[in-house]
């Protein structure tokens, strides 16, 4: 029998293919994240359904070279692209990996799912589960017309993680006769190159047997690292990319994406042999767990963790309340809201247990902006029907939905009606649910019981006594309404300040505003000659000492300005906005109340703030720049 090998694609017309796949470069801003979010969902549509929870892991496994069998053929095939690149990004990649596979060990990425189906084949036969995934281009190929995906982009985003673009994958199967079978083959993604031998060669290459691109059937044929003695499938990504963090870095992909599923007891994940386990019971913990916000804060990602972590509350919370919404054409959704101080006032739509977007922009509702109550809201399909229509519209990076996905034009318009009537729907059931009826006056008839009663009299009331509490009317005060142009600037609905994560009303510190315009009582005044500073995505973190006391807490924040720059902090979760003093500001000075630090335009500052006295509410956060040769005052 021949010996399997690496081969890549004859290029007999000539085609020029460079190292920007489409399919790859769209993840490439967070690989790790993306990697996560992919493989889960594609292990979930495989699951079996059987009462048992989908079970992944995500290790590291680093190995001897000589172990990954066609290690020599595929550094030939680096070198050959290396020496005729000409882009600089292409010279740039080849130069990394023809040093990562020179090197002893090889970094590999090993993603395993259990109670799942495998990659169902025979390998070689066209539409099989295994041919869709190795050698297929925008075919779907799911077992239900409700999973997450069909196999097309997104099994790209385990290349983004490998720096030599090379994934191998193994899995068994039950055969239509009820006998497992084993598959195992490797896919490459490069250029297209002139090999050693002088003949041109498309970007793409198997490994595998020779004569057809075989998969490989035999497991004792492949190496022990990439065996599997039970149903389903691993996939490893040689050469990944070992970055500092990339176990947090998946952990909230995973917690963020499969909040539902994982709740649910559809889905557990272990990540880092283990090392952190991802489950029903550790779900909430792992949400708000210190590291795994703080790599989410450094990726940009904090915000979609945040929102994870509000809807997950609104998920299990008693004080949620739930209803059904029946929409012709679409089929049965079902709602679920919690009112509650600090809430983004927010929708999550999740299908198949993954979270996929907040809005329902391309039909006319983009949920910006709600009246009312705080409230965050979780909406998601509760029958076949309606989880089929979601699935047509749903976009490739599972992010959006879109009526224009659907071809056919009377299916599109029933699609587009059925889904503006969702939105109509959700806003009237908003409404009635976070609106408080007002009055002009109230009796307070139920305190006269807190008061001596003092009965009649004939003689006429004195006006400078006080009024009896069990007979005056309170009517509501007019007030006027304060007009300002910084609402909603930092992206809350409603302009409210703050991004509570909803875990502990009275105590979060929840997220800050930047309204330069809007200073409180209490605030000492700043120079004419500042320049008032807009920053971008200000957070806030509360720390808490070693006796609970909520004195300190980490600023995180962008600066469109470079220079110096003073912060005036404010605590807003009382009537008036009071200043807040800090006594102790890491990398910064204070003076007169303010802090003074020296920031540059676009980077992201995270400054550890403590205060002369406890405080856990949520703050306001204003900054002006400090010219040249000022004087602060």
């Amino acid at each position: 029998m021949t010996a399997p090998k690496l081969e890549f694609l004859k290029n007999e017309a000539g085609e020029e293919e460079g190292l920007s796949d489409a399919g790859i470069e769209t993840f490439r801003d967070d690989p790790y994240a993306s990697c996560a979010r992919e493989a889960g969902q594609n292990s979930r549509d495989a699951g079996l359904n059987n009462g048992s929870p989908v079970r992944m892991t995500f290790d590291l496994i680093v190995g001897d070279r000589e172990d990954v069998p066609f290690h020599e053929s595929l550094a030939g095939a680096l070198d050959c692209c290396r020496s005729q690149a000409h882009a600089e990004k292409e010279k740039e990649f080849f130069k990394n990996a023809c040093a990562v596979i020179s090197q002893a060990k090889l970094p590999i990425l090993r993603i395993s799912d259990f109670n799942t189906k495998g990659l169902v084949g025979p390998p070689e036969k066209s539409g099989t589960v295994f041919h869709s995934l190795l050698k297929s281009s925008g075919v779907s190929k799911k077992d239900s017309e409700t999973s997450g995906g069909s196999y097309g982009i997104g099994k790209n985003a385990n290349f983004a993680v490998s720096d030599l673009q090379t994934v191998m994958y193994s899995t068994v199967y039950a055969e239509e006769s009820g006998e497992q079978a084993f598959a195992a083959q490797g896919k490459v993604k490069l250029v297209s190159h002139m090999d050693e031998n002088g003949v041109h060669r498309r970007s793409t290459g198997y490994w595998g047997f020779p004569d057809g691109f075989r998969a490989i059937t035999t497991k004792s044929v492949v190496p022990e690292w990439m065996r599997r003695s039970e149903i389903g499938t691993s996939i490893f990504c040689a050469g990944f990319r070992q970055s500092e963090g990339w176990a947090e870095r998946m952990t909230y992909s995973l917690v963020s994406n499969f909040f539902v599923a994982i709740h649910n007891e559809d889905m557990e994940f272990e990540v880092d042999s283990g090392r952190i386990k991802i489950n029903s019971n550790t779900l909430e913990g792992l949400l708000s767990r210190q590291d795994i916000e703080e790599t989410a804060e450094k990726s940009g990602h904090s915000s979609e963790l945040e929102f994870a972590c509000q809807l997950h509350r609104c998920l299990v919370s008693e004080a949620a309340t739930e209803d059904i919404l029946d929409i012709p054409g679409l089929g049965k959704i079902k709602v679920r809201i919690l009112a509650e101080v600090g809430m983004p006032r927010r929708i999550g739509f999740v299908r198949n247990g993954m979270l996929i977007t907040d809005n329902l922009k391309n039909f006319g509702h983009s949920f910006t902006r709600f009246n009312g109550a705080d409230f965050i809201a979780l909406v998601q399909p509760c029958d076949d029907a309606a989880g089929k229509v979601l699935k047509k519209l749903e976009n490739p990076a599972h992010n959006a939905f879109s009526a224009e996905r659907i071809s056919d034009p009377i299916g599109r318009r029933v699609a587009e009606k059925a889904m503006r009537n969702l939105g109509d729907k959700l806003r009237e059931m908003i409404k009635a649910f976070t609106s408080a009826p007002t009055e002009d006056s109230l009796a307070l008839d139920e305190l006269g019981k807190y008061f001596a009663y003092k009965g009649k009299s004939d003689s006429a009331p004195d006006p400078t006594s006080e009024s009896d509490p069990e007979t005056y009317t309170y009517s509501a005060a007019r007030v006027p309404v304060r007009k300002t142009g910084d609402a909603g600037r930092n992206g809350n609905e409603g302009g409210q300040s703050g991004g509570h994560k909803g875990r502990n009303s009275a105590k979060s510190g929840g997220g800050s505003s930047n309204q330069p315009g809007n200073r409180g009582a209490g605030d000492a005044g700043t120079s004419d000659k500042r320049t008032s500073v807009d920053l971008s995505d200000v957070r806030n973190r509360i720390i808490l000492d070693s006796q609970g006391t909520a004195k300190s807490r980490t600023l995180y924040f962008s600066s469109p300005v470079t220079g110096l720059i003073e912060l005036v902090l404010q605590a807003t979760g009382v009537n008036t906005p009071e200043s807040l003093y800090p006594v102790k500001a890491g990398g910064a000075s204070i003076k007169n109340d303010k802090i003074l630090l020296d920031v540059k335009e676009g980077e992201r500052n995270s400054l550890l703030v403590e205060f002369d006295e406890p405080y856990d509410g949520p703050i306001e956060v204003n900054a002006n720049k400090v010219g040249s040769g000022e004087v602060v005052e």
